[in-house]
């Protein structure tokens, strides 16, 4: 009887066990941890005789799905939409690496005769943000794809350029990293040769003034162009030329300076014309390479407030403090430049409105629970309720 008593009370206890562990189980919780964002998902697949088929079906569309949230958290919806195939192809049609591990909280055919799957996903939105960067979707249309209009006063030894080969390779150097420049035909809708004497005689507002209404140009580049032979060298026959560039680029509405830059090329041909051709086509790419980032940084620093979120408990409700900011007066895109352990960077591109617009609108919207630790002109501090 005693023995009887003691295996019953060791059954007793191994059920204890085993029942602790089953209720140790726990599920995966909303929210971010070390390796990534757990986020809720559905999927559907019609069904068919295959059951295993359909089962898989829906998992992998839920997948997607749950990829795309964190997709979405990047990248604005009109992006999503203008480079909807490079992202289905590259990132929504491998989601199996990004999602590191699911659970299923149920699952079965529907009322509307649909099978669905709902999950919970964890999903390394460190290795989206990568995939993402690598495809240049993150920055697009950063700076806007400001349209530029060149004015420059081109001169081989003393004598006007003929062919103007600076400003094709500065044009074309900018075209190349998306900006928008004013064709020449456009150009006769200004008084060109007056209007390039104005600007480098400082008249500035004169020569924009009619630029920006008639060309709708945001960016002017201005500057004179010398090129001289480099004498004294033995090469053979051939002829060296330099050239030297100064100039500036200015906000047209505001006259305001973006960048200025002082630039060299050399060209070596059989002829003069050929040889100063090429050192001007070489200043003009050297100064579309200067000239695309320094205006690019300087247009987004006049034009962006640089929000930093602080106590962000996951993907939810990052969204729902990217809808409000969206959803302000004067506010056009919303970059996520950053997004780990809680806390979200994003630019956020003004048309009108200003930081102080902007933290009214976080602070009174009641589904955030906002508060403003910190403000600039063009930088914002916010820190979220639980």
């Amino acid at each position: 009887m005693k023995k009887l008593k003691i295996f019953s009370l060791y059954i007793a206890l191994f059920s204890v066990a085993l029942s602790g562990c089953a209720g140790s189980k726990t599920r995966l919780k909303l929210g971010e941890t070390p390796e990534g964002e757990v986020v809720e998902a559905e999927g559907l697949s019609a069904v068919t005789d295959d059951l295993i088929g359909t089962k898989r079906a829906a998992l992998s569309d839920a997948y997607k799905n749950a990829v795309e949230k964190v997709v979405g958290v990047y990248i604005s919806a009109r992006t999503l939409v203008d480079k909807a195939i490079t992202i289905q192809q590259n990132i929504l049609g491998k989601t199996d690496g990004y999602v590191k591990k699911h659970e299923i909280l149920r699952e079965g055919k529907e009322a509307d005769g649909i099978y669905h799957t709902h999950i919970r996903a964890l999903v390394s939105y460190q290795e989206v943000k990568r995939d993402l960067d690598s495809l240049n979707i993150v920055d697009l249309n950063g700076v806007g794809n400001p349209r530029v209009a060149i004015l420059l006063d081109e001169t081989v030894e003393g004598d006007s350029s003929q062919t103007a080969a600076c400003t094709d390779a500065l044009a074309q150097g900018l075209l190349e990293r998306g900006y928008k420049v004013v064709d020449r035909s456009e150009m006769a809708a200004i008084r060109v040769a007056e209007a390039t004497q104005q600007l480098a005689s400082g008249n500035a507002k004169a020569a924009l003034t009619p630029i920006f209404q008639k060309l709708n140009a945001e960016v002017v580049i201005t500057g004179k162009v010398t090129v001289s032979q480099l004498t004294g060298q033995n090469l053979g026959g051939l002829l060296s030329y330099r050239g030297n560039f100064s100039g500036k680029a200015l906000k047209s509405q505001t006259g305001e300076i973006l960048a200025a830059v002082t630039i060299q090329g050399s060209g070596l041909d059989a002829t003069k014309e050929a040889a100063s051709s090429k050192a001007l086509m070489v200043v003009g790419k050297n100064a579309s390479n200067e000239f695309a980032g320094r205006i690019a940084s300087q247009l987004a620093k006049l034009s962006t407030v640089f929000v930093t979120a602080k106590n962000i408990s996951g993907i939810d409700r990052l969204s729902d403090l990217k809808n409000v900011i969206s959803k302000t007066p004067g506010v056009g895109e919303i970059y996520m430049r950053n997004y780990q352990v809680g806390m979200a960077e994003m630019e956020v591109k003004m048309n009108g409105a200003n930081s102080s617009d902007l933290a009214k609108s976080l602070v009174s919207a009641a589904k955030l629970k906002a508060k403003v630790t910190a403000q600039t002109q063009d930088s914002l501090e916010i820190e979220l309720e639980p």
